[in-house]
């Protein structure tokens, strides 16, 4: 038995956080403060896709983002009325016509995209709201600011579609240097296409980690999606983690010293220990992590230091039972997971 519970409190007091942030900067140029884009792809960022942006919705949350088609659809079909953002570009025409239909809010990188979307809401005699997406270094989706007439083309193919937003994605919020780089970038961008006379809509280039590391970018709105959840890499007082996994110990015995422990032959235990077999893994999000080979020469070493930093001392990822900490120890699996309850010889433990 495993079950996640959300502590709407402690959510409740995220979303409280992050406003008084926001509003600290003042308002800009037309009296606003920045919008909150709460982003909730991956299924709510786990928390359940229509659940979560209801409560979000009723806290006070009017423009959402979602990934996919699916969620986009299903969020309609839950009866959400505030603004959707499709992060994704969409290239099919089937999608594309059913996302029109429903008003979602599409983004656009490409003029192939335009033409498109002329062509259904011409055919279905609707406008479509669309964002543009601008590739300032992620290497993904967007117009090179490098290609300032096609973008500036872009801008003017536009006669069903109305751009209500422009907007661009940092490769790596914690290298201040290259985020800077690509916000310079952006705002040239933006600085170019209204001396051209083109209007660009509400301006966002901030998720959760730029939004607390860089005021300065927050521009008409901010993409907030891990924040919401107190998971960042920047800390700020009063953000909170809103969840915990709960579950029910399945197996309970006592092994010998030099006994192995789950797969790969990674631990054996220095002396008889009592073990106890939790059913949560990696398949459950249990100490998932990236793969070393994805990262530069230099995090590579940086990771390296930190391991060696963990076998100095006792870095187990541990678990709580009957309020206290126990180490879980050997590889974690897909479904389970091992624990050193020693300590706990000569007490009764709830299974």
């Amino acid at each position: 038995m495993k079950k996640l519970t959300i502590s709407r409190k402690d959510l409740k007091n995220n979303l409280k956080v992050i406003r008084t942030r926001l509003h600290s900067l003042g308002k800009d140029d037309a009296g606003n403060y920045p919008q909150i884009i709460a982003v909730i792809k991956g299924n709510g960022m786990g928390l359940g896709l229509v659940e979560y942006a209801k409560f979000l919705v009723n806290n006070g949350i009017d423009f959402l983002a979602v990934a996919n088609t699916e969620e986009a659809l299903a969020l309609k079909e839950a009866g959400i009325e505030a603004p959707i953002l499709m992060l994704t570009p969409i290239t099919r025409e089937r999608e594309l016509m059913l996302l029109i239909e429903k008003e979602i809010t599409l983004t656009i990188s490409a003029k192939t995209q335009i033409e498109m979307i002329e062509k259904i809401a011409t055919m279905q005699d609707r406008q479509v709201n669309a964002h543009i997406k601008i590739d300032t270094g992620f290497g993904r989706y967007g117009f090179l600011t490098t290609n300032r007439s096609d973008l500036l083309e872009a801008f003017k193919m536009c006669d069903k579609i109305k751009i209500r937003g422009t907007y661009t994605h940092f490769a790596k919020p914690m290298d201040e240097t290259f985020t800077k780089k690509q916000f310079n970038q952006f705002m040239d961008v933006i600085q170019f296409l209204k001396q051209e006379g083109q209007e660009p809509g509400i301006l966002h280039v901030s998720e959760s980690t730029a939004f607390l590391k860089y005021p300065i970018m927050n521009l008409n709105a901010v993409r907030i999606g891990s924040a919401l959840q107190g998971r960042t890499l920047v800390k700020v007082n009063g953000l909170t983690k809103i969840g915990q996994l709960k579950s029910s110990i399945q197996e309970i015995k006592n092994v010998p010293k030099g006994y192995n422990i789950s797969y790969g032959k990674m631990y054996k235990t220095k002396k008889e220990t009592k073990i106890a077999v939790v059913p949560v893994g990696y398949m459950d999000g249990l100490n998932m992590r990236k793969d070393r080979d994805i990262f530069s020469w230099k995090e590579n070493i940086v990771s390296v230091g930190i391991e060696i930093k963990k076998f100095l001392k006792d870095n187990r990822l541990k678990v709580i039972i009957q309020g206290e900490k126990y180490p879980i120890i050997g590889r974690i699996g897909m479904y389970h997971s091992v624990i050193d309850i020693t300590r706990k010889q000569n007490h009764r433990i709830t299974r």
